[in-house]
């Protein structure tokens, strides 16, 4: 037994070193949303984003009631998923205080780097969020699967794989920026997710854009821009 208390201290104890990690990290977007809504609500949201880090699988997703049992234990799934229900429903809070937050974060690793004598790289990256099976959700839209390329290539001892055009399954655009010098870990500025239909929707080009005006107006022309083929277009070149 006392053996067991020993395991279970020494369990929480290193438990304490990531939420350290996590709080440090989200110390801008912590403060702002402690301004506008009730500390619970606050201590929810560091909670959750623990409990995401901590447990998210590149193969299965988080159900709500999941995440409602690891932020308060599984005897209390319930009232874990009542809390995570009230923080995104809260009306004093929204998706662009994150959105700030993560400008402010790129826009301080770039002026460390400037600070270095180093030019500071700024990397576009954009794919696109697969939901094969959800027709439902908000801003779906029709997204290029590579989910169905991999899965369309010929393996060894086994033959006549599906063939013909590309596949197209419901989900959503993203585009993220990532800004990293010559040492250190990158850091993600900008994620920004978009659909080409229903009210909200939009084109590749124009959203491109607004994030290049953005970043202009923020770091001007000293930073060095890396693109994947996916921006090799006549707009970009020109």
């Amino acid at each position: 037994m006392f053996n067991d208390k020993g395991k279970e201290a020494e369990r929480q104890e290193k438990s304490k070193v990531p939420e350290e990690q996590l709080v440090k990290l989200l110390w801008l977007v912590l403060v702002g949303l402690k301004e506008e809504m009730d500390r619970r609500l606050v201590s929810t949201f560091l909670g959750l984003v623990m409990a995401i880090v901590v447990h998210r699988h590149r193969n299965h997703g988080l159900l709500l009631s999941e995440l409602g049992g690891y932020l308060l234990g599984a005897e209390h799934c319930r009232a874990g998923t009542k809390r995570i229900s009230s923080l995104v429903h809260s009306e004093r809070w929204e998706a662009g205080g994150i959105e700030d937050f993560l400008w402010q974060t790129g826009t301080q690793r770039v002026e460390e780097l400037w600070v270095q004598g180093e030019c500071p790289l700024v990397i576009w990256d954009e794919s696109v969020l697969e939901k094969s099976e959800s027709l439902q959700a908000e801003g779906l839209c029709p997204v290029r699967s590579s989910k169905a390329v991999r899965l369309k290539r010929i393996k060894p001892g086994f033959f006549n794989p599906p063939g013909g055009r590309p596949v197209f399954v419901p989900g959503l655009h993203w585009l993220k920026i990532l800004v990293i010098g010559r040492k250190g870990s990158p850091i993600l500025a900008h994620m920004r997710w978009w659909t080409t239909r229903g009210e909200q929707a939009s084109q590749k080009r124009t959203e491109e854009s607004m994030v290049l005006t953005h970043l202009e107006g923020l770091w001007g022309k000293e930073v060095l821009h890396i693109w994947d083929r996916g921006f090799a277009g006549n707009p970009w070149l020109t």
